[in-house]
């Protein structure tokens, strides 16, 4: 996946995504969320917390399809090593290719790596494309939260601790069948395929258990429960120090209010 650059501040209602060699994220502020949130439905807020989800997918659909149009669908790239070095091998319309105009390029050239292409690229994509959605998703989360009637942290807490986690296992998982595709075949667009349509999947899946198990629900009520032992706990201690000081003339409240 290429890099991202962030290229200032724009309005919510101008964010977009430049699809070329590089992608340019527009960042709107904090204020300007709000803003649009309160003049607008609050699931307006939900669904661009569930459309930030498929960007990188988006993306990396985007160069997939550039791989086709370069390579041709049953081009082919395998990985070589000489004199220590690894190397991607092209095979395949070598008149027509207008990106991989050579036959050989070390793995970790930016050109390869942009275009997912190896084992460095879809790592490198995994990460960037995980990078890309909790940027995106983690912001949505946190207003969508703050927007509520009932605003509560460990409810929060639990929504931003999911979702992470269900961020980080479709990217991995995502990653691990592309890498483990280009052991089987030589085709160089199929692991980036499958990791696109592995990805939707297990991110989809994890979704359907979050909501069939209340996953999200049952942790942030967990929290709560943590917290307020937590907090009695403390109300106790500090109840216990009071009494002892005054028990023992001590200045009441010292080492615990000042």
């Amino acid at each position: 996946m290429s890099a991202y650059n962030y290229n200032g501040i724009k309005p919510l209602s101008q964010m977009k995504f430049n699809i070329s060699s590089d992608h340019c994220l527009y960042v709107v502020s904090e204020n300007d969320m709000v803003e649009l949130a309160k003049t607008k439905n609050i699931d307006y807020v939900d669904g661009l917390r569930t459309a930030s989800g498929y960007v990188a997918a988006s993306l990396d659909s985007n160069i997939l399809r550039k791989l086709v149009k370069d390579l041709g669908f049953t081009g082919r790239a395998y990985e070589k090593k000489v004199n220590g070095k690894k190397y991607v091998i092209f095979k395949g319309r070598p008149g027509q290719r207008k990106i991989f105009t050579g036959t050989k390029y070390l793995s970790n050239n930016a050109k390869v790596v942009d275009m997912i292409v190896g084992q460095k690229g879809i790592k490198t994509s995994a990460i960037q494309g995980a990078r890309l959605t909790i940027f995106l998703t983690v912001p949505l989360i946190v207003l969508q939260h703050v927007l509520k009637d009932r605003f509560l942290l460990n409810e929060l807490v639990a929504d931003l601790s999911v979702s992470l986690i269900k961020i980080g296992i479709s990217s991995i998982v995502g990653a691990v069948f592309a890498t483990g595709t280009t052991a089987i075949t030589t085709i160089a667009a199929a692991p980036v395929a499958l990791a696109i349509v592995v990805g939707l999947a297990v991110s989809y899946a994890l979704d359907r258990l979050d909501k069939e198990y209340r996953i999200t629900e049952r942790l942030a009520k967990l929290l709560e429960d943590k917290t307020m032992k937590q907090v009695k706990k403390t109300a106790w201690e500090v109840e216990d120090r009071l009494r002892w000081q005054t028990a023992n003339s001590q200045a009441m409240g010292k080492g615990v209010y000042y």
